[in-house]
């Protein structure tokens, strides 16, 4: 799950004036290429954090148990990840920027993304679950906003799943350090 907490953003930088993607019932790498077409990064440095916003776990039958979770989870520090985009990364993306480790786990419902704006819609099927993510917010060339939901059935997690909302947001900081 935090792969696609911290890589899913990344789909988000593309710049608002560019082309646009709307696709549906597409494959992680489909939606991949489309995405890499209208995808205008500013290179430099990148700073980015997730925040989480809300986490249920109804299966959890112990509440004690569960709010011990739920408040791990959510109190557990979120620091910020920075990374270098250099020039040749920003000019031409590679696709496992989008795809990596999806390993045709994951489809896109949909995936929509225009005017500074993207929806999108997953499910994926990792170890024998199911989990659906519903994905909204805005970026440009520096920066992106979004927030997620994700929705996960899985009998080998504590109560058999979770529900968890989760804020991220990323801006360039600046040039690279050499």
């Amino acid at each position: 799950m935090k792969y696609f907490i911290v890589l899913t953003p990344l789909l988000l930088l593309a710049c608002n004036k560019g082309p646009s993607v709307d696709v549906q019932n597409a494959s992680v790498e489909d939606v991949a290429a489309k995405a890499k077409a209208a995808l205008k990064i500013e290179p430099g440095l990148w700073t980015s954090n997730t925040e989480i916003l809300s986490i249920e776990m109804p299966g959890i039958k112990d509440k004690a148990i569960a709010a011990q979770i739920t408040n791990s989870m959510k109190g557990a520090k979120n620091p910020e990840f920075t990374h270098c985009v250099t020039a040749a990364e920003a000019e031409k993306p590679s696709s496992e920027m989008f795809a990596s480790k999806a390993n045709g786990q994951c489809k896109y419902n949909n995936f929509q993304m225009a005017n500074g704006r993207i929806d999108a819609t997953m499910t994926c099927t990792p170890q024998g679950g199911v989990m659906k993510m519903a994905m909204n917010g805005t970026y440009s060339s520096t920066a992106y906003d979004m927030t997620m939901k994700m929705v996960t059935s899985n009998a080998q997690m504590p109560g058999g799943g979770m529900s968890m909302k989760a804020h991220t947001k990323g801006v360039r900081t600046g040039v690279c350090k050499a």
